[in-house]
């Protein structure tokens, strides 16, 4: 997978910030989740499949990089927005 493809899926749930990258085990593979921990409810959004811990442990790095790079852009644009906004409103 590579970075465009990780963003699709990110970008497909914009309600949901997901905050970590996780992994759970599976018999012999490992499910990679985008984990919302922020929230109450703990979304989970499966990535992919590895196929031994080691595995596992290099795309959970390789996707929280990803991830902080992602949810930096959406900072960055909704502080865009909210500046664009600021300026359409009339003075006081």
């Amino acid at each position: 997978m590579n970075f465009r493809q990780f963003e699709n899926r990110i970008n497909q749930w914009p309600a949901i910030h997901f905050t970590a990258i996780v992994k759970n085990r599976r018999e012999e593979e490992y499910e990679i989740y985008a984990v919302d921990e922020s929230n109450n409810i703990k979304s989970q959004l499966f990535i992919c499949f590895a196929d031994n811990e080691s595995h596992a442990s290099l795309l959970i790095k390789q996707f929280a990089l990803w991830l902080i790079k992602i949810n930096s852009e959406k900072r960055r644009q909704q502080k865009a927005e909210r500046h664009a906004e600021a300026a359409l409103l009339p003075d006081k």
